[in-house]
């Protein structure tokens, strides 16, 4: 079984793009929605409470879990990898959705960063937007991880603050939109046409049409769910065996309140609206 953790509900758009293609493994999702938002936490609290998390999706049988969360990912994912997992879950698996983003942006693998500076050489003086939360963009990660493999990239970021509150809490269309036009205006004056906008939130693919429609025409637009589903099916095809295959069951769990996560959840697809109480 496959365990998914997100702060929130954002996580669902990579849950949405997993079953789509991967439909007969076993998902299950736990929305840390009585602890979100994660972007105002310290470090310390965000690495305790994506632990927490893991844990009770591993103490449940996932034996693979996914940071849908790109703060969680960005904070506390090597920390979980290199410290926590080994001498709690030693045969287990912790994978967060920040690489396979900076992978396809930059087309330069894990595996090829060696000889990215002569992979990547003419990507040299593009520059590309980067929208994340404030914590995310706070912790360097996407810059790190551009640098590793594109070091002529520009990568300039605009912290979005209050728009996953305004998705959570059921903002509605227009104060969404509002808030999007006013971030991708602040950003287009750092630059006038970006070569690539990445979406740096998992929310955020859930409102992308607002920023399409403000960004120059034809801006590529990296958003995560498709890429971080190809991503662990290829990983998955390199580790057999780390995860059954099941009968395609999906449960939805939350520590916060399941009544009041179900009601505010009408911006998420159908079929994913039906959360019930934490482990």
């Amino acid at each position: 079984m496959i365990g998914v953790f997100d702060s929130g509900s954002g996580g669902i758009t990579i849950l949405q793009a997993l079953r789509s293609s991967m439909p007969d493994q076993d998902f299950l999702y736990l929305g840390d929605h009585a602890n979100a938002p994660y972007g105002h936490r310290s470090n310390q609290q965000i690495v305790d409470l994506t632990i927490k998390g893991v844990d009770r999706l591993m103490a449940a049988g996932c034996t693979l879990v996914i940071l849908a969360c790109n703060t969680a990912a960005a904070v506390a994912l090597r920390h979980i990898q290199q410290t926590w997992l080994p001498h709690t879950y030693p045969n287990n698996r912790v994978l967060g959705v920040l690489v396979p983003m900076v992978e396809a942006v930059t087309g330069v693998p894990w595996h090829h960063i060696p000889h990215a500076a002569e992979d990547t050489a003419k990507q040299t003086g593009k520059s590309i937007l980067l929208f994340a939360t404030r914590k995310t963009i706070e912790s360097r990660a996407y810059h790190d991880e551009v640098e590793k493999r594109a070091p002529g990239i520009s990568l300039l970021d605009k912290p979005c603050p209050g728009l996953v509150d305004a998705i959570e809490g059921g903002a509605g269309a227009s104060p969404i939109a509002g808030l999007i036009a006013g971030y991708v205006a602040e950003a287009l004056t750092m630059c006038e046409r970006p070569d690539a906008v990445i979406l740096g939130c998992t929310h955020f693919p859930l409102a992308a049409q607002h920023f399409i429609t403000n960004l120059p025409e034809n801006t590529p637009v990296f958003s995560q769910p498709d890429i971080v589903a190809q991503s662990l099916k290829d990983y998955l095809e390199r580790h057999k065996g780390l995860v059954i295959k099941g009968d395609g069951d999906m449960t939805l769990l939350t520590t916060g309140d399941p009544a009041s996560v179900n009601r505010l959840s009408a911006f998420l697809p159908d079929g994913f609206r039906n959360f019930k109480g934490a482990i």
